[in-house]
């Protein structure tokens, strides 16, 4: 059970970094929600003693990325919030003088 639910995290975290490279912040809204259930259903998973320490360090992984992709997709959006200002004063110089 575990092994599937984490392969489907990796299949997700996948999608975010495509999201994240077309700038698609729809796409990646989905997708962290949809991260947040999987993770919470691999925590539940997380019982066996014996096998903590493994899942401890998957937990951990874990924890990184979204760390990583929280800074990321910060620094994108920061970043197209910028691009899209700048379009817009282009567009507003360009009608302001061109007509």
């Amino acid at each position: 059970m575990k092994k599937s639910v984490l392969e489907r995290i990796h299949s997700v975290e996948k999608k975010i970094v495509t999201s994240m490279d077309n700038e698609d912040f729809i796409s990646i809204s989905n997708l962290s929600e949809e991260l947040d259930t999987l993770i919470k259903e691999f925590t539940n998973n997380v019982n066996s003693a014996k096998n903590l320490s493994k899942d401890v360090k998957e937990l951990e992984t874990l924890l990184s990325k979204l760390d990583f992709f929280k800074k990321q997709t910060s620094e994108i959006f920061k970043n197209y919030r910028s691009k899209v200002s700048a379009q817009t004063k282009m567009h507003k110089a360009y009608k302001k003088y061109s007509g």
